[in-house]
C-alpha cells in the first residue's frame, strides 16, 4: 500500500476546537482553518499524512515524528514507490509519476475516515501533498518543507562561505557571552549539516541519480504545480536560506500559486534543504506544532540569538486585497555593538500579495527595507 503507522500510546486530546451550536453539523473557516464540530464533546480524529522526497523514504520523518505523534490519532507516512529506509537497497524500477499519484490516491479512503488530516510534504513530497489536498475534503493544515518546484539552485556555496564568515566576524566583535555562545553554536550547527548532508548526498543520492530517475522526479513536479491550486486551507512554507538544491524561487511559485485565505512563509538562515532532520529540528519542531495548532507564527517569541523570518499574508474581504504581517530577529551589530534585532512591519496590498512576494529577497527581507 506504500505506507506506514504510528500510533499514538493515547487517544489525541490536545486538539482545543471551537463548539458551536448546531448539532452534528462540521464547519470549516477559510480564513483561520480552525476545524468546528458543534454539539459534539468527543475529540475529533485528526490524523497526519507525510509525504517524503527523492530517493529517499519514510525514515526522513523519524526525527519530527517524535514531537507530533502526541496530537495525533494516527500518523500515515506515505513511501514513494521503489524507495526504501537507509541501509536497505531501493530498486526504483516502479518509480514513475503516474505510480507516485495512483499510491496516494490508495491512502485516501483511510485519511477520509478523520474528522480532520493535516497533511505535510518535503521537497518532492509537496507535489503529492498538493495533489493529496485536490483529494481530500477534510484537509485542516499543510505544511511545505522545502519544496522542489523550482530547481535547480547554483549560488549555495557563495551563500554559505558567505553566512559563516557573517557568523565568524560577529563572534569576533561580540561581548555578550551568552549571544556568543549561541554563535558559536549556530557555526558548529551549520558545519556538521553541511557535512551530514553531503555525506548524504554522495553515500545514498548520488548512486541513483540516474536520467531515468531525474525524469522521473521532473514529471512529478510538473504535475504537482499543476495541483497547487487545489491548496486552499492554511498554508505553511518552511525554508532554509542555505538548501543546498532548491532555489526561494520555488517558495514564491507556492506562495504565488496556492489558494488558501491564509498563509506562512517561515525561513531560517542557517538550515539547509533537509531541514526535517538535519540542523535545529527542535525549532522547526516548535514552529511547525505552533502553525499546525492554529497559533500564530508572527506572534511567537524567538529565543536569544536566533535567527528566523516569518511572513504571514491573510486574504482581505475585498476581492485583492491582503495584509501582509512579517517579524524577523537575529543577531546583528547596531551602534558598534553585536546585540539581537528585531524587526516588525504590517502592511495592506491590493494585488494579491504578488508585489510583496515578488520582493522578497534571498536575503529574508523584502526590498523596501520594512523589517530585516
Amino acid at each position: 500500500m506504500g505506507s506506514g503507522r504510528y500510533r499514538p500510546k493515547k487517544a489525541y486530546a490536545a486538539f482545543r476546537g471551537i463548539k458551536r451550536a448546531k448539532a452534528g453539523k462540521l464547519f470549516f473557516a477559510e480564513a483561520c482553518g480552525e476545524l468546528f464540530r458543534a454539539g459534539k464533546e468527543e475529540h475529533l480524529s485528526k490524523a497526519l499524512f507525510l509525504l517524503h522526497g527523492f530517493l529517499t523514504c519514510t525514515d526522513d520523518w523519524d526525527v519530527l515524528i517524535p514531537y507530533l505523534r502526541p496530537y495525533y490519532d494516527e500518523i500515515v507516512t506515505y513511501k514513494q514507490p521503489g524507495h526504501e529506509p537507509n541501509g536497505v537497497r531501493p530498486h526504483f524500477a516502479d518509480f514513475n509519476a503516474d505510480a507516485s499519484f495512483s499510491g496516494i490516491e490508495e491512502q485516501i479512503g483511510r485519511l477520509s475516515a478523520f474528522d480532520r488530516v493535516d497533511v505535510m510534504g518535503h521537497s518532492m513530497g509537496c507535489a503529492g501533498a498538493a495533489y493529496a489536498c485536490s483529494l481530500l475534503g477534510n484537509v485542516g493544515r499543510v505544511v511545505m518543507y522545502a519544496p522542489a518546484f523550482r530547481y535547480p539552485r547554483t549560488d549555495i556555496l557563495i551563500k554559505r562561505g558567505a553566512y559563516l564568515r557573517r557568523l565568524k566576524k560577529l563572534q569576533t566583535d561580540c561581548a555578550d557571552k551568552e549571544l556568543l555562545s549561541k554563535l558559536a553554536t549556530r557555526t558548529s550547527t551549520v558545519k556538521e549539516s553541511y557535512s551530514k548532508s553531503v555525506d548524504l548526498f554522495f553515500g545514498r543520492l548520488l548512486p541513483h541519480w540516474s536520467l531515468r530517475n531525474l525524469m522521473t522526479f521532473a514529471r512529478i513536479m510538473k504535475r504537482g504545480r499543476e495541483y497547487l491550486p487545489s491548496v486552499r486551507r492554511p498554508l505553511c512554507v518552511f525554508w532554509g536560506d542555505l538548501d543546498e538544491f532548491i532555489p526561494f524561487s520555488s517558495v514564491r511559485l507556492v506562495l504565488k500559486r496556492t489558494q488558501s485565505a491564509e498563509k506562512y512563509l517561515v525561513r531560517y538562515p542557517d538550515d539547509g534543504h533537509a531541514l526535517i532532520y538535519l540542523g535545529n529540528v527542535p525549532r522547526l519542531a516548535r514552529d511547525t506544532l505552533i502553525f499546525l495548532n492554529g497559533g500564530s507564527l508572527t506572534d511567537a517569541e524567538c529565543e536569544k540569538g536566533e535567527s528566523r523570518m516569518c511572513c504571514r499574508i491573510v486574504k482581505g474581504a475585498a476581492a485583492g486585497y491582503v495584509t501582509v504581517t512579517g517579524v524577523s530577529c537575529d543577531v546583528a551589530r547596531t551602534n558598534e555593538r553585536v546585540s539581537v534585532a528585531v524587526g516588525r512591519m504590517t502592511e495592506t496590498y491590493s494585488d494579491g500579495g504578488d508585489s510583496i512576494i515578488g520582493r522578497l529577497d534571498k536575503s529574508g527581507a523584502s526590498e523596501s527595507g520594512k523589517f530585516i
